[in-house]
């Protein structure tokens, strides 16, 4: 993206330019942003999603950074901090997953989670939740849940299978990673029960993972973050990642558009704050802004989203519930919906047939 914006002249008569790289190894997140701050030489700091300690010192230091916001205890009230969907409310109930299990005729569904990720089990039971809410709207129950599993499954789910199988479970939802969600695929096909069973998954939006499991996820969906490849949306934004991003050698994959979308917020911010701009102009530039990414997010007033929402309350949270789903055939992935994003008023938690959206042109 900085290639992008350099290419055209850059930014005010200034380049941009990644000025140091850091591996917080994991564990040293806060190390890593006090030598960001206490040297000095850094304007914003882009990171990925794993161990967000450092945020509360970056934040309260001043320097704008922009994230993979899955934290959201640690990104909660920190208006310094942007990432490519707003901070959420982990134990809210939400429409999208019951409205999947609906659409592929399913009446049955577990909940499965990770019991060492206070985030995973949250998201397990909040599913949960979610069914029971709009269970008598769309014919569905819970079967089973399990919000208990070990990281990484690695006594294998065999006994968890058998239960969801007696029953009766013909849809699943977890909150697990790619990995976790290749264990259950094969342990369902060990069983006899694969071709019995659609699966939601999180976070198995990978081309190369999905093509080397071959035929394993059929008929499973995903969810992404931002309006799926396979959709067409018309944004410009999008055009410039298909042009750009492949040429400097990057996939086109989550990851890679989660940091487009990251970098556009910042240049948008610079523009918003002009030439004189500063790390203060900047964050007060995004944080009076309704951010779109140019369609391919669902958008975010920043003025207010910083703060998590409650359940049933709108004060907080996105104008619109959106999803953005696609379905695994062969190997891949493929389109469904009408519009990239299929959405639901936030004003009200009564179940409504979703309306196909398009932000880039609506």
């Amino acid at each position: 993206y900085f290639d992008y914006i350099n290419d055209g002249g850059g930014i005010f008569g200034r380049q941009l330019v990644i000025g140091e790289e850091f591996d917080d190894e994991l564990f040293q997140n806060q190390q890593v942003a006090l030598d960001i701050i206490s040297n000095d030489a850094s304007f914003a700091s882009f990171q990925a999603t794993l161990g967000p300690s450092g945020w509360a010192d970056l934040d309260e230091a001043g320097i704008p950074s922009f994230v993979w916001n899955i934290h959201a205890a640690e990104s909660a009230d920190r208006d310094t901090i942007f990432g490519h969907f707003a901070v959420g409310c982990g134990t809210c109930t939400q429409r999208g997953v019951p409205w999947l299990a609906s659409v592929s005729d399913s009446t049955t569904v577990a909940t499965l989670g990770y019991g060492s990720s206070l985030p995973s089990r949250v998201c397990a039971q909040s599913i949960a939740d979610s069914v029971e809410l709009y269970g008598d709207d769309l014919g569905l129950e819970v079967g089973y849940i399990n919000p208990n599993l070990d990281f990484g499954l690695p006594g294998g789910i065999g006994p968890e299978v058998t239960q969801m199988k007696e029953a009766g479970v013909d849809f699943i939802a977890t909150c697990m990673d790619l990995n976790g969600m290749r264990t259950l695929a094969e342990e369902l096909v060990r069983q006899d029960y694969r071709d019995q069973v659609t699966m939601y998954h999180p976070n198995t939006y990978d081309v190369n993972f999905v093509a080397e499991a071959g035929n394993l996820f059929d008929g499973d969906y995903v969810i992404p973050q931002f309006a799926a490849f396979e959709y067409d949306t018309g944004s410009e934004l999008k055009a410039l990642y298909d042009e750009w991003v492949p040429a400097n050698g990057g996939p086109t994959a989550e990851q890679t558009m989660v940091g487009w979308i990251n970098a556009d917020t910042m240049f948008q911010g610079l523009m918003a704050a002009g030439p004189d701009f500063d790390q203060p102009k900047v964050i007060d530039g995004l944080n009076t802004m309704i951010y779109t990414a140019d369609g391919l997010i669902n958008p975010i007033d920043w003025s207010r989203q910083h703060t998590p929402p409650t359940e049933g309350d709108p004060t907080y949270d996105y104008e619109l519930e959106c999803l953005s789903a696609v379905q695994m055939q062969d190997g891949g992935f493929v389109g469904f919906q009408p519009e990239p994003f299929m959405c639901w008023p936030n004003d009200t938690l009564a179940w409504s047939e979703p309306v196909p959206t398009n932000f880039a042109v609506n």
